[in-house]
């Protein structure tokens, strides 16, 4: 150890964190591994020390929503053995979308819908999701995107005869 002063050691460590990030990660993640009830154990304890610390950790993450969603689709589809989509695929998928429903084209927020539903014997890849809103996938059920889009046509065309 190149200090035997802590406070000199720690600042070592921390300018040498800063110089090798991907190490440093990989160290963590080592310690982490081998040490696992060590590191439950401060986690649990930071925790009941601050619970709001961590509250705010969590909800300052940039991407919450899109991982959140992302896990429990995952959690949904495990006991089918179905596959799963990652929340990058998620962020992409609703980018390619331009942010809005894939059926009516609204600007709200958007769900996980499958293309073919899971109790119909879908999967939980990406390729069989698009972003849905609420509404949208709340009436489109059980329905494939092709039975949901004749349906959605449908009512356009009532709704045109009855202007």
């Amino acid at each position: 150890m190149p200090y035997t002063d802590p406070e000199q050691r720690r600042a070592y460590g921390r300018a040498w964190i800063k110089r090798n990030p991907e190490r440093a990660r990989a160290a963590m993640r080592r310690w982490r591994r081998n040490h696992r009830a060590e590191h439950n154990a401060a986690t649990r304890a930071g925790y009941a020390r601050d619970p709001m610390r961590f509250q705010q950790m969590v909800d300052a993450s940039p991407n919450r929503i899109a991982v959140r969603r992302a896990a429990i689709q995952r959690r949904r589809a495990r006991p089918l053995g179905v596959g799963s989509f990652t929340a990058v695929e998620w962020t992409a998928l609703v980018a390619a979308y331009a942010g809005r429903c894939a059926y009516c084209a609204e600007t709200a927020p958007l769900q996980a819908d499958h293309r073919i539903p899971l109790a119909r014997g879908g999967t939980n890849m990406i390729d069989n999701i698009v972003p849905a809103c609420a509404r949208c996938n709340a009436r489109k059920h059980l329905m494939t995107e092709d039975e949901f889009g004749a349906r959605l046509a449908s009512e356009r065309s009532d709704n045109l005869q009855s202007d």
